[in-house]
């Protein structure tokens, strides 16, 4: 059954105007970000690989951003258009709603991802990280929006409403972003290093800094990276398993 509602919103995002402007506007923000690395007067100074991470963080970045929006709509739409009711009369269980609705969202991010190849190319061209620098935005990308995603469909399902769900997830994003595009003259104390080891936004661009600026490209160099963006996901997981079992005691229907 969630095979069938990932085609659905598959299909959904793919004929719809609205899917494919997200990946319009994202092509049109990597075009720019690289133009400027490229020509500007005072950014084509930078080293190559410091041009790389930053076109890197946008990547992530913009994925982030746009993963949130849809995610944040793809659940509450069910209940504000009035088709959840009759959706879960259906011989549908709750994990392949939820499961479904995942990959759908999941696979909008491997559409941006495959959207940015092409910049990843132009800007890697001459070094020899252009595999290390797809693999990298590929798997931390991967990771840090699928625990962005656990985390907007709890909150999609236990407010009900995609407004209320958009405003809390990007709060949250911001709460993780900001603090993550500190330099590091300002994580200097302890309490400051411990958020930044703790924040999944943070631990995505140190990986990227270690791979494309430190040359530090096997898994196990990026470890103490990856493990704690394992570790969100699976934080996230238990919160949407949460807000599942929630969701099935109120009812589809809530009662005031």
């Amino acid at each position: 059954m969630f095979r069938n509602i990932w085609l659905k919103e598959l299909r959904e995002q793919l004929y719809t105007w609205k899917g494919t402007l997200w990946l319009v506007i994202s092509s049109l923000v990597f075009s720019l970000i690289s133009y400027l690395l490229l020509t500007d007067k005072e950014l084509s100074l930078l080293d190559q690989t410091e041009m790389m991470w930053m076109l890197a963080k946008v990547i992530i970045g913009i994925g982030l951003l746009i993963i949130s929006i849809v995610a944040s709509s793809i659940i509450s739409n069910e209940f504000e258009k009035e088709t959840a009711e009759s959706l879960f009369l259906s011989p549908i269980k709750m994990k392949d709603f939820v499961l479904g609705k995942l990959l759908a969202s999941l696979t909008m991010w491997f559409f941006i991802f495959i959207v940015s190849i092409p910049y990843i190319l132009v800007t890697s061209a001459g070094t020899k990280l252009f595999f290390p620098f797809l693999a990298y935005i590929f798997l931390l990308g991967t990771i840090g929006v699928l625990g962005f995603i656990m985390l907007i469909f709890a909150i999609s399902l236990l407010f009900r409403s995609s407004k209320n769900t958009l405003t809390t997830s990007l709060i949250v994003l911001l709460a993780f972003a900001i603090p993550s595009l500190f330099s590091t003259t300002l994580k200097n104390n302890s309490f400051a290093l411990a958020l930044s080891k703790a924040n999944p936004i943070d631990n995505i661009f140190s990986s990227l800094d270690n791979v494309l600026v430190d040359y530090q490209t096997s898994l196990l160099q990026n470890a103490q990276f990856i493990f704690p963006l394992v570790l969100f996901c699976l934080i996230t997981l238990i919160f949407l398993v949460y807000a599942s079992k929630r969701f099935k005691r109120a009812g589809v229907v809530k009662h005031e």
